[in-house]
């Protein structure tokens, strides 16, 4: 069985990537800290094969959308999906530019 993975919204990212979790407590992982932002970003893309919800496909038809997902790979290997995170900066710019601009 797969351990438990804490829960945590995007915003607190940064904190998460900072800290390791042994015997269930946290501790800040060693090194200087890691600014996410300063990783490479790369995207996968995958896709996703549901079937439709509403009305039966015809047999043999399969319908898939794609999904892009976003990651932060940073010294030391360590790889962490950002895509949530990502769309939080995009907002946060908009917002400022917006507001820039009036």
């Amino acid at each position: 069985m797969a351990p438990l993975v804490p829960v945590f919204s995007a915003e607190t990212l940064h904190d998460h990537v900072n800290i390791t979790q042994r015997n269930f407590q946290d501790k800040r992982r060693k090194g200087p800290e890691i600014n996410l932002k300063e990783c490479a970003l790369l995207e996968m893309m995958q896709y996703s094969c549901n079937p439709p919800s509403g009305e039966i496909p015809q047999p043999g038809v399969i319908t898939c959308k794609p999904v892009v997902r976003l990651f932060r790979r940073c010294a030391g290997g360590l790889t962490v999906e950002t895509t949530s995170w990502e769309r939080l900066g995009q907002e946060a710019n908009k917002t400022q530019n917006a507001g820039s601009k009036s």
